[in-house]
């Protein structure tokens, strides 16, 4: 199943209305909240900010509780999480439906550029990198929320990584959809290591100020600088 079929299929309104609901204000929102708490104490004041892969804008949510007022273009590949998105962001966002390889912006326009759950379901990585680093300003911010493919078993991560996969083969029986949830699995494994990301970050445009490992290494949060000059 391609990436755009499972994210405009039912799966993807079940996933953020019922998996999401369920693990953001266990874990989730925790990490969305330091992501964006780091970013800020970057960039304090950013003008404009754009959230790749949005999906229903959980992101934006949790940036106007820092930031009341800051107006948030969402983009995603999904038009019904999309329209979730509209439905609790409301006049406070923008909406746009593209592809996370070719963003619908200008060059070098972005103050801070967050990407959860995004670079790992590009069919090309490379290509959602270069296009970070075009829209970003010289001095903006990517924060990048995502599961990397582990590199380290120590207990901690193992546990977590157990309970994780549990919840999500849970997830597997309440809905038709099992190929989605297989595939959920198969992105993390084909993905970057978070030291592998971090090191291609650093050897095109960006310097990386902070690479967090959340429940020991089952999740991780990047946030980087745009060093070169505007693209």
């Amino acid at each position: 199943m391609k990436v755009k079929e499972i994210f405009n299929s039912d799966f993807a309104v079940y996933y953020e209305k019922v998996i999401n609901r369920l693990s953001s204000p266990v874990q989730v929102n925790r990490w969305r909240r330091a992501l964006i708490r780091g970013t800020l104490s970057v960039v304090p004041e950013p003008e404009v900010v754009v959230d790749f892969c949005s999906g229903a804008g959980n992101m934006g949510e949790l940036l106007l509780q820092e930031k009341p007022g800051v107006k948030v273009l969402n983009c995603d590949i999904s038009k019904p999480l999309l329209h979730l998105a509209r439905e609790r962001l409301g006049s406070n966002g923008f909406y746009v439906c593209s592809d996370n390889r070719f963003f619908p912006l200008k060059n070098s326009v972005v103050d801070v550029l967050f990407s959860s759950f995004c670079v790992r379901n590009s069919p090309e990585p490379s290509l959602t990198v270069s296009e970070s680093l075009r829209v970003l300003r010289k001095g903006g911010v990517w924060a990048i929320l995502d599961f990397f493919k582990p590199e380290k078993g120590n207990i901690f991560f193992k546990v977590n990584n157990c309970l994780f996969k549990g919840f999500m083969n849970l997830s597997r029986l309440a809905t038709k959809s099992k190929e989605a949830i297989d595939y959920l699995f198969e992105s993390i494994e084909n993905f970057f290591t978070m030291s592998e990301f971090v090191s291609l970050l650093n050897k095109n445009g960006f310097r990386v100020l902070i690479a967090h490992e959340f429940m020991g290494g089952v999740a991780g949060g990047v946030i980087a600088i745009k060093e070169v000059e505007d693209v």
